[in-house]
Parts: structure tokens; C-alpha cells; sequence
């Protein structure tokens, strides 16, 4: 007699996360989205890699007399994180933190100049290196979790290399999670 498997979970995982950021300071609609797929390395311990999109999370500080940074278009950060998590326990309810370094993509943003003209130039930022610190609880397939993205401030600069302003991209968001 000949027995096959299919498949086996081996601990693999596929998270999808929706949230909200927190405590920003501009109008638009501020949302982030992850996607996060996990491998559970023991039983209170997983790592994964994230991949991550924050919805206008960037705090735009002008210095130029020049130029006025727009910040009432939408703009974005994009991340690529490994990830590691540490559940407290293994009950129905389970807390956990968690925390990873990565990159961090940032979209482009509109610089006008002052002088009346209208001109619109292309104001961009250098991709930093940031650290995810998260925490929540786990029930069943469903998470909710908290997590900070720590990330540093950068210039932004016009295409003629003239720093016009900084940004400060750190942010704070809440989100709810399943498992697939």
C-alpha cells in the first residue's frame, strides 16, 4: 500500500493587515496596509518579511524661501522589513511584541516655486533604513496590533540638488489582521 501527503502546514503563514495611522498631523486620509508572510520558528516565535504601505504618513517642514512643499497631495512610504515576533503564551487570547529593521521607500512630492510662476519641480528623498517595533494580541486567525516605525528625518532636495526642505516619516498606526 502506497501513502501520499499533500501538504503540511509547516508553521507558514500569510498575513494581511489594513490600519489606520495615529497622532499625524495633515488632512488627508491616512492609512497603511501590510502583507506579511510567517514562519513559526518555535512555539512562541516567528519571523516573517513585511511589506508595507503608509498612506500619508510624511511631515513635510519647508526651509526655503523659494519653494512651498505640497503637502495636501497624497504621498507614500513603501517597506520591505524582516520581522521577528514573541508570543507570550500559547492561550486563546495571545499577546505578543515584535520588531524588525528595514527599508523604507518614499514617494515624491511636489515643490512650487514662490516667485508666482506656478513652477512644479519634483522634490524627492533618500530611502532610509528603519526599525518596526509592534505589539498586540492574537485570537484565532484575527490580530490586532500597534506598531511604530521609527524611521530618520531626510532632506528633500529639487533636481538642481537644493535641499528645500526635511521630512519627517516616522509613524505611529493600529491595525487588524487575518490569517490566511
Amino acid at each position: 500500500m502506497l501513502n501520499l501527503t499533500a501538504q503540511q502546514s509547516q508553521g507558514i503563514k500569510l498575513r494581511i493587515e489594513p490600519g489606520v495611522l495615529l497622532l499625524s498631523n495633515t488632512e488627508n486620509l491616512e492609512l497603511l496596509f501590510n502583507v506579511e508572510p510567517k514562519i513559526e520558528i518555535s512555539d512562541n516565535k516567528t519571523i516573517g518579511m513585511r511589506f508595507g504601505v503608509a498612506l500619508n504618513a510624511l511631515r513635510f517642514k519647508n526651509i526655503s524661501n523659494n519653494f512651498f512643499i505640497d503637502n495636501e497631495s497624497d504621498n507614500a512610504i513603501i517597506s520591505f522589513t524582516p520581522t521577528f515576533d514573541y508570543y507570550l503564551n500559547n492561550e486563546k487570547y495571545s499577546p505578543y511584541l515584535g520588531l524588525g529593521i528595514g527599508y523604507y521607500i518614499f514617494s515624491y512630492v511636489d515643490a512650487i516655486r514662490r516667485n508666482g510662476s506656478g513652477d512644479v519641480l519634483e522634490g524627492n528623498m533618500k530611502n532610509k533604513i528603519g526599525i518596526l517595533l509592534r505589539g498586540g494580541f492574537e485570537s484565532g486567525k484575527t490580530r490586532v496590533g500597534l506598531e511604530y516605525n521609527f524611521i530618520p528625518k531626510t532632506d528633500i532636495e529639487i533636481p538642481n540638488g537644493e535641499v528645500i526642505g526635511e521630512v519627517d516619516s516616522a509613524y505611529f498606526g493600529v491595525s487588524v489582521g487575518f490569517t490566511i
